[in-house]
C-alpha cells in the first residue's frame, strides 16, 4: 500500500473512531509530517483523499476542518457506511426492521442484474428504519445466494454488512450507485412516514466484491425533505 493510502486510512479511523472530532481542525501539514516521518506531499495527498471522501474541508490559511459524519442531512456518497457508522456520534434514534425475507427465482430483472441464470435464486430483504421516531428510509436488497447462503431476522435487524465481513469473510470494496426521485410505490407508503409527500428520494446500488462479483442490488428510498446526499467535487 502507498504511504499517502496508509496515512489516508489511519487518519480516517481516527475521525471515525472519534479521535479527531466533528467541527474541529485537524493537525496541521508539519504536525503530521512529524507524527508520520513522511514528507509533506505525502501528507498533502492523503488530506486531498480525505477532502475527496467527504471528512474533511481544506481551508486556505487553516487547519483542515473536520466535517460531520451524521444521519439526517448528510449521507456521503463517496463511503460505504451502514446505519450504526453514520450515527457513530449517538445523534439519532435508529431502529431497523425487518419488514419481509424471502428467496427469489426467476426474475429477469434481478437475473440481469447479476448476470445469472434461472438456477440462481436470491435472498429479498425489505427492511424499514425508524430515526427518532419516524419512519424515514425503506430499504430492499438483493444478496445471490451462492455468496449469502443464510440470512435470518436477528442479523437482518442489526448489521448485514457486519455478518458479511466478520462471518462469511467476504471483502467488500465498492458500489455503483444512481440517484433519482419518483413517486412513492404502495410498498413504501406502507412502510414509511411519508406525511404530505408522494414521492421519495431513491440510491439505487450495485454493491462488489474484490474478486469484481456482484454481492448486493439494493434500492434505498428516503423522505425527501429529512435527507441530502453530499459528495467532493474537486477541480
Amino acid at each position: 500500500m502507498s504511504k499517502y493510502k496508509q496515512v489516508y486510512r489511519d487518519l480516517k479511523e481516527k475521525i471515525d473512531t472519534r479521535v479527531y472530532k466533528r467541527n474541529t481542525e485537524l493537525p496541521s501539514e508539519n504536525e503530521l509530517v512529524k507524527e508520520y516521518g513522511y514528507s509533506k506531499d505525502t501528507i498533502r495527498k492523503a488530506l486531498s483523499l480525505l477532502e475527496i471522501n467527504g471528512y474533511i474541508q481544506k481551508i486556505k490559511g487553516k487547519n483542515s476542518l473536520i466535517l460531520g459524519h451524521g444521519r439526517i442531512k448528510n449521507n456521503y456518497l463517496g463511503n460505504i457506511k451502514t446505519s450504526s457508522e453514520l450515527n457513530i456520534d449517538g445523534k439519532y434514534e435508529i431502529k431497523t426492521s425487518l419488514e419481509s425475507l424471502y428467496i427469489i427465482q426467476g426474475d429477469k430483472k434481478i437475473m440481469d442484474i447479476f448476470g445469472s441464470n434461472e438456477d440462481n435464486d436470491f435472498y429479498r430483504v425489505s427492511r424499514s428504519r425508524l430515526i427518532n421516531g419516524e419512519r424515514l428510509e425503506y430499504e430492499v436488497s438483493y444478496f445471490d445466494r451462492k455468496l449469502v447462503p443464510f440470512i435470518n431476522k436477528e442479523i437482518a435487524e442489526s448489521s448485514i454488512y457486519k455478518y458479511l465481513e466478520k462471518e462469511l469473510g467476504l471483502n467488500i470494496t465498492h458500489s455503483r450507485r444512481e440517484i433519482s426521485f419518483r413517486y412513492a410505490t404502495e410498498e413504501e407508503k406502507q412502510h414509511m412516514d411519508l406525511g404530505e409527500y408522494n414521492m421519495v428520494a431513491v440510491v439505487e446500488s450495485i454493491t462488489y466484491l474484490s474478486n469484481g462479483n456482484i454481492l448486493q442490488y439494493g434500492i434505498l428510498t428516503y423522505r425527501p425533505d429529512k435527507f441530502t446526499f453530499v459528495t467532493m467535487a474537486k477541480r
